[in-house]
C-alpha cells in the first residue's frame, strides 16, 4: 500500500510540475507579468478551462495570503493559499455507469 502511495503521490507531483511549465510558457508568450495591464480573473479561469480540458484534470486557481513585513514597506511575505477558483473538464467527461 505504500508503494501505491509513494508512486500516486510522485505522479502528481510530475504532473503539476509539467503543467506549471507550460503555464509558465504561456504566460511568457502573453509577456507577463504586465503590471500596467493586470490579467483578469475571468481570462485565467478561461485558460485554466482549456488546460483542464486538454488534460481531462480539474485544475484549482489559488491567490497567494501576504502579510507586509515589518522595517520594509514595499515587500510582503507569504502566509498561506486561498482557493479563487476551479474548473472541471468538459470535454472528455463520461457519464456514470449505472
Amino acid at each position: 500500500m505504500q508503494e501505491l502511495s509513494t508512486l500516486v503521490e510522485e505522479t502528481g507531483d510530475k504532473i503539476a510540475e509539467d503543467y506549471q511549465f507550460a503555464f509558465l510558457e504561456l504566460l511568457a508568450q502573453l509577456n507577463f507579468p504586465d503590471t500596467d495591464n493586470p490579467i483578469p480573473l475571468k481570462l485565467w479561469v478561461a485558460i485554466a478551462q482549456a488546460f483542464a480540458d486538454a488534460s481531462g484534470y480539474r485544475i484549482g486557481l489559488q491567490a497567494v495570503v501576504v502579510e507586509p513585513i515589518d522595517g520594509e514597506p514595499t515587500s510582503y511575505r507569504a502566509v498561506g493559499h486561498r482557493e479563487v477558483a476551479s474548473v472541471e473538464p468538459t470535454l472528455f467527461v463520461q457519464p456514470a455507469e449505472e
